[in-house]
């Protein structure tokens, strides 16, 4: 038996994914890596405890002790992202919390740790690259050292295409999600070849479009998202971990062949 532990902020929640029949109502490619897991070995399980608006502290100091408790075989680690998101930001206050995690996690399971989108979906964006620039040399170093499995999505090519974008900009769309557990799926080796299938190209947009999109961008994700980075509101959501109490996949997720994401379902067509 395996057990797969996931640990993070957003990202590793599922946000940008949505599911009714799924906790918080959202799926995500944790969950989807877990099933991937569950049909190689019926008897693996797995426990999720990555929530929205967690900082690298917090996932340190609340997620790593019980990820600890549940002795794991696997676990993954994806966080930082709300750090860089905050008006002022210390590297060394991101870092250092994140190595503890590594160090801890690395000498009792294998450990896929992710660096972060070096992409930008809006031009007002792009002063954070620099941060997750930063923040990505720092967490392959610490990987190597610990020798931590590096799951490097800052490849800027690799997530251009906005179909893999939730309408935030900000999160993987279903369709991303789907491209995420294929390559943790193979770093973990669980598929000889679980490549999503390649994208149609995308539709040249008019000028007019483009702006028209950016405009409505600003007005329901970026405006309201910044006012709560900076009130920290998703921090007091009254949510909890998807899967706290570790699950058998292969008896108790919402799973059906049905939910396997195809390009043409998720593809968002900003």
């Amino acid at each position: 038996m395996a057990r797969f532990v996931a640990l993070g902020d957003s990202l590793t929640e599922g946000v940008g994914d949505p599911h009714p029949a799924w906790p918080n109502g959202l799926r995500g490619w944790a969950d989807l890596v877990a099933a991937r897991l569950a049909a190689l070995d019926a008897t693996s399980d797995y426990a999720n405890l990555a929530l929205r608006g967690k900082t690298a502290r917090d996932v340190a100091a609340e997620q790593l002790p019980t990820a600890l408790e549940l002795r794991p075989d696997v676990v993954t680690v994806w966080a930082g992202g709300n750090d860089i998101l905050r008006p002022v930001m210390r590297l060394d206050d991101v870092l250092a919390p994140l190595d503890e995690v590594l160090a801890h996690l690395a000498a009792v399971a294998t450990v896929v740790v992710f660096t972060g989108f070096e992409v930008s979906g809006s031009p007002v964006l792009r002063p954070v690259r620099a941060r997750v620039r930063a923040l990505n040399a720092g967490l392959r170093e610490m990987a190597a050292h610990h020798g931590a499995v590096v799951a490097d999505v800052s490849g800027r090519q690799t997530w251009q295409d906005t179909r893999l974008w939730a309408a935030d900009r900000v999160h993987p769309s279903a369709l991303g999600h789907l491209r995420l557990a294929s390559e943790v799926s193979q770093l973990l080796g669980l598929a000889a070849s679980s490549e999503p299938p390649p994208l149609d190209p995308v539709p040249r947009r008019r000028p007019a479009r483009l702006l028209a999109d950016e405009v409505e961008w600003w007005r329901v994700h970026a405006a309201p998202h910044i006012a709560r980075w900076a009130t920290r509101a998703s921090r007091r959501e009254h949510v909890a971990p998807k899967w706290a109490v570790p699950v058998r996949p292969a008896e108790s997720l919402p799973w059906t062949g049905s939910d396997h994401v195809s390009p043409a379902c998720s593809a968002n067509p900003r």
